[in-house]
């Protein structure tokens, strides 16, 4: 499909009231308004009919000195994309003398040799996955049959990367405005920490749990980053928008900013529970480990003793004091049945302590896993008053817990908060998963990667979710079952 350029005011009258290419001779005559990228259409169906392309003014060229129309006056090589058997149709004036060639600069940048498609592509392949200059170099030539140096891509990527990037921002500003995407005031917010070439930096991103939307996402330097900084990109980030609930991990700085900034907080259930189960599973483990040791000892113990019963099988009466041999083996063999029976007692003792710890944990995990505010209410008074029952460490936990337990009950109140903060974990994945944090070497680099992915996550989990929601309504409307 030919491309016609968009940046001209022809309307579709003029279009097909003059023609867009002729064949004349053994030439290929295309008006400018053909981008070169779409000279494979004509190589594919008129390529017997023609040696070279000549390139001419869809209108014909005026002086920009005298204003009055320019005469056609033979043509000079021009290498779009490198490729050979192109020309570009001069234009003189005859009143001045003044010439100019066929503009192509729609399409191809000035002083460039690569149309401006041929140049984006790196950057829209990286808007997909991350790829070395080298392979986005070798996938162009086999999409488009040129051959590029991985520096030329990379230089193309440093010169066009602004204005591309801008382009579908924009675009997509327009399409959220039409969609009439906005903030609900349910927020999720969260920090990531990278290293950017050595340097420690913190990622902080605010997005909405309800359309997916990204409010804000910056990066900063690691000795920048305080409660102040966070309270103010929080104050920033949502003013002008509505405020709800802003969902965050158990970070201590939380509470007093949330409460500034007049907002509600729903803490993060998983990080609440995970937090108890951190340190019960260090103690678990090593309950699991010693149990594991007991096991091997006695089984070794076992062993060892069966042969001593072999040694002594057939052997009954008193042990001569001379036997000493037998002697020491059945003292031996008494010590391991003394060990082991010491140790089965130990084994017994740490498998009750492993049960125990499972079923606190499992009690914890329970107080959230109800359907009601009141349940979840009453299932943690129970526990709570259980609290001389408990190791240290549940106990404190508990007393926390305590404290901030009306702060981690919102979700019951409005179906549309989510009780975890797993959306924006894996809004980090996404953009900027673990195998990239320590590749990129400068901030440019690192700035552009997240702001291609924060398209693409908009296109996808924002702009698609809108789009696929608009259309169960339209068929609940008409009738139509999903």
């Amino acid at each position: 499909m030919l491309s016609i350029n968009p940046f001209t005011s022809y309307n579709i009258v003029d279009i097909l009231n003059k023609p867009l290419y002729f064949i004349e001779t053994d030439q290929l005559n295309v008006c400018n308004l053909i981008s070169p990228d779409d000279l494979g259409f004509f190589q594919e169906y008129y390529g017997n009919y023609y040696t070279e392309i000549v390139y001419y003014e869809y209108e014909r060229s005026t002086c920009p000195k005298c204003d009055i129309s320019m005469n056609s006056n033979g043509s000079r090589p021009a290498k779009p994309n490198k490729w050979e058997g192109i020309r570009k149709k001069q234009y003189i004036c005859p009143e001045c003398g003044k010439t100019q060639f066929t503009s192509l600069e729609n399409f191809i940048k000035k002083y460039s040799n690569y149309t401006r498609a041929i140049c984006e592509k790196s950057l829209e392949y990286e808007s997909i996955t991350y790829m070395s200059y080298q392979k986005k170099a070798e996938i162009i030539k086999l999409e488009n049959g040129i051959r590029l140096n991985r520096q030329t891509v990379y230089y193309h990527e440093s010169t066009y990367d602004e204005s591309f990037i801008t382009l579908k921002e924009e675009n997509l500003k327009k399409l959220l405005k039409e969609c009439k995407i906005e903030p609900s005031g349910i927020y999720h917010y969260d920090e990531e920490f990278l290293h950017e070439n050595g340097i420690n930096t913190v990622r902080l991103a605010i997005i909405d749990a309800v359309t997916n939307l990204i409010i804000n996402d910056q990066i900063i330097y690691q000795e920048d980053f305080d409660q102040d900084f966070v309270e103010i990109f929080l104050k920033y980030s949502l003013e002008g928008f509505p405020k709800k609930v802003l969902i965050t991990d158990g970070h201590i700085m939380y509470p007093s900013i949330i409460e500034r900034i007049c907002i509600k907080q729903q803490l993060c259930i998983f990080h609440i529970i995970k937090y108890h189960n951190d340190k019960s599973y260090k103690k678990m483990n090593k309950i699991q480990r010693r149990i594991k040791t007991l096991k091997t000892k006695i089984k070794q113990n076992e062993e060892r003793i069966k042969e001593l019963k072999e040694y002594t099988k057939g052997k009954i009466g008193n042990v001569s004091k001379k036997d000493k041999t037998r002697k020491r083996r059945i003292n031996k063999r008494k010590k391991l049945e003394k060990d082991n029976r010491r140790y089965r007692k130990e084994l017994k003792q740490k498998r009750k302590e492993l049960i125990e710890q499972e079923q606190i944990n499992e009690r914890i995990a329970n107080i959230y896993n109800t359907n009601t505010e009141k349940a979840a209410i009453r299932r943690f008074k129970t526990i709570y008053h259980q609290l001389d029952q408990f190791d240290d460490n549940t106990q404190k936990f508990l007393k926390n817990l305590n404290n901030k337990f009306d702060k981690t009950t919102e979700y019951y109140k409005n179906p549309l908060i989510p009780r975890t903060n797993n959306k924006i974990e894996g809004y980090f994945k996404i953009t900027l998963p673990r195998q990239l944090k320590r590749i990129y070497r400068t901030r440019e680099g690192l700035i552009r990667w997240i702001r291609l992915q924060k398209i693409r996550w908009t296109e996808r989990n924002v702009l698609y979710n809108e789009t696929n929601s608009q259309n169960h309504i339209n068929n609940q409307k008409i009738g139509v079952t999903s």
